[in-house]
């Protein structure tokens, strides 16, 4: 099925749920312990309006909103913008954004059958941003159709699919706006020769070539935020297959509605900043104290308590083989000293630290070591939640490095 509102979801149905039973019981909860319904009410009132307002104002459009994407960003595009082109124009300025689109996709790593064109994707990163939005275009397409087709055991990839087999149990993009509803043009202009300017993502007219103008940042942007929603489609089926969960409690209600404001608030209010040694917060940035315990380690070989530092991705894919495969790769990338000189702070839960790290010769090389503060599941969580800053750019060839004499 798919869902005329966000308030059809079984989860926001079962909050609401909850909150009714609140409501009827709340005075057998001590005076001190119970919840504010009407802020609890209001948050999930501005969730769902959010979500059906995006679908609204852009659904006629083909953009999908998807889990990834900021509820509050969303929320001001949809009072600020004075129409769908300002909307969308708004829209293209958040994922053209290097450390907000790494952000949006870090959760990829976390499905199978992604893991192997994880690389593909940076590439088109590397495109986007250059401006080679063809490019970019045609390597989406790719890992959206490959990935589909390894997903599940029907192989068929996803220029295969009818709009029906893509409905998303109680996920956002199975709003009847949403990845349904944008999938009816994916397939199409496969036909006769099309010079003109197109800002839609027609799969089959690009790949078969009978579509030719479509090298602009619209169709680019409107590619991620498709690769968003399978994202989230292949996670709904996922969710949709496994035991249902136990009869949710009030307990847990304010909870994860209040981690969600939190969520949002930290985001909202962060702005991104560049600390250096002459700052007083340098040294006593989470970050740098994490760093610093990972680069003294790989200085004396300790790849067990390197491994510890690393993304829960890796701890959670690896298990006690986590050491051995820090070992692996740090192996042929020795060093015999560091110095922190830069943290670049682009988001509320990233921090991207610059170290000149020196090697057995006495050569030096910048290196940028993203920092991730996540929670077990490898999910970034900022301050005030619960989690941990953790090395999400653990292998050496992903940090970048550039070589400059000593």
């Amino acid at each position: 099925m798919d869902y005329r509102s966000a308030r059809d979801l079984p989860s926001f149905m079962a909050i609401a749920q909850q909150l009714k039973v609140l409501q009827a019981t709340r005075w057998l909860i001590p005076a001190d312990k119970r919840p504010d319904l009407a802020a609890l009410q209001q948050k999930a009132d501005f969730v769902a309006d959010t979500v059906d307002g995006f679908y609204s104002l852009l659904g006629p459009r083909n953009w999908i909103f998807h889990d990834s994407m900021s509820v509050d960003f969303t929320a001001q595009l949809l009072s600020t913008a004075s129409g769908p082109e300002d909307a969308e124009s708004q829209l293209i300025s958040y994922y053209n954004d290097p450390d907000r689109l790494f952000y949006l996709t870090i959760g990829l790593n976390r499905l199978t059958a992604m893991k192997p064109r994880l690389e593909l994707v940076e590439k088109a990163k590397a495109d986007y941003f250059a401006g080679r939005y063809y490019a970019c275009v045609h390597l989406l397409l790719s890992v959206m159709d490959g990935f589909v087709n390894e997903f599940e055991t029907v192989r068929r990839g996803l220029h295969a699919r009818q709009p029906e087999e893509l409905n998303a149990w109680d996920s956002v993009v199975g709003h009847h706006m949403g990845l349904k509803n944008a999938h009816r043009t994916f397939t199409k202009g496969r036909s006769a020769t099309n010079q003109e300017p197109v800002y839609e993502l027609y799969r089959n007219g690009i790949v078969h070539g009978s579509i030719l103008n479509y090298d602009n940042v619209v169709v680019a942007t409107k590619a991620w935020n498709r690769l968003m929603a399978v994202a989230d489609w292949a996670r709904a089926r996922q969710k949709e297959q496994q035991p249902p969960p136990e009869k949710p409690t009030w307990h847990g209600l304010p909870g994860r509605l209040v981690e969600h404001g939190q969520i949002n608030r930290a985001t909202a209010d962060f702005r991104p900043t560049d600390i250096t040694a002459d700052d007083e917060q340098f040294t006593t940035h989470p970050a740098y104290a994490a760093a610093t315990g990972f680069l003294a380690a790989w200085k004396a070989r300790n790849y067990g308590a390197m491994s510890r530092l690393v993304t829960a991705d890796l701890q959670n894919a690896q298990g006690n083989a986590a050491p051995r495969a820090v070992r692996l790769a740090y192996a042929d990338h020795q060093i015999s000293g560091y110095t922190i000189i830069r943290l670049s702070c682009s988001a509320a839960a990233v921090t991207t630290v610059v170290a000149d790290l020196v090697g057995p010769d006495g050569g030096i090389r910048t290196a940028h070591l993203r920092w991730i503060r996540e929670e077990a599941s490898g999910s970034p969580r900022p301050e005030p939640l619960a989690g941990e800053w953790r090395l999400y750019t653990w292998e050496p060839e992903a940090q970048r490095p550039a070589n400059r004499s000593a």
